[in-house]
């Protein structure tokens, strides 16, 4: 009588071959020769995972429910001004020490030549940075005040999400001479989802001219979230 292995009770079936001699923790690895070994999963064993989709740049990370996801890699990019000495016409804000929002202004235009520089995943666009992905970023941003609007000036930096929302805090710096210099430096994480981006917003205690001779603002993807 023949009997189909598929149909042999399963209680009476033997384990795979080498079972037995196999350490914890160990799986079968075929080696493409019709045989193969017990070993520890290597970098190797997973070429090909299903549902990569062939994209590259994918890390493998545990689920936290015995399963592993892929999340993206090394997500990173920044604006840049280099050297610029047009002036960047400001506005006096009604509240001179800088905390309220509807006194900034979009960082843009002359006076603000911003280009994209070592982008990976974030695109630049103009004057804003576009997230690739979901997830926690570090933001990084510092100036160079070559110029202040007044010798008493107080300037103050933010950044803005999607044209509708402000960071939380705010950077400031303030002028005590004629023809003082400054510099402005501020970093964080900011919760991001893809597809939004980031601006840089400034606001000024006084009516005049500001220069900004060089900038840089720059997002790094630390955990993708989803």
């Amino acid at each position: 009588m023949t009997v189909q292995h598929k149909d042999i009770p399963d209680a009476q079936r033997h384990e795979p071959k080498g079972a037995s001699t196999a350490s914890t923790n160990q799986v079968y690895a075929a080696d493409g020769l019709g045989s193969g070994t017990w070993k520890k999963l290597t970098s190797n064993n997973f070429q090909g995972l299903a549902g990569d989709g062939g994209n590259a740049n994918l890390k493998l990370v545990t689920d936290g429910t015995n399963g592993f996801v892929y999340r993206a890699d090394a997500q990173f990019g920044c604006m840049t001004i280099t050297n610029n000495t047009n002036a960047f016409g400001v506005t006096a804000a009604g509240d001179p020490t800088l905390q309220t929002n509807s006194d900034y202004s979009l960082f843009t235009g002359t006076g603000a030549p911003w280009v994209g520089e070592q982008n990976f995943g974030v695109s630049f666009s103009t004057n804003s940075l576009t997230v690739p992905v979901t997830g926690v970023y570090k933001v990084d941003a510092w100036a160079n005040i070559a110029g202040y609007p007044t010798n008493t000036a107080f300037i103050g930096l933010k950044y803005r999400v999607n044209g509708v929302t402000f960071g939380p805090r705010r950077v400031k710096s303030k002028s005590n001479s004629a023809g003082d210099a400054g510099n402005l430096m501020a970093f964080g994480l900011a919760q991001l989802t893809a597809g939004d981006f980031i601006q840089m917003y400034i606001a000024s205690s006084a009516t005049g001219s500001l220069t900004i001779s060089d900038a840089n603002i720059s997002l790094h993807l630390l955990r993708q979230s989803v």
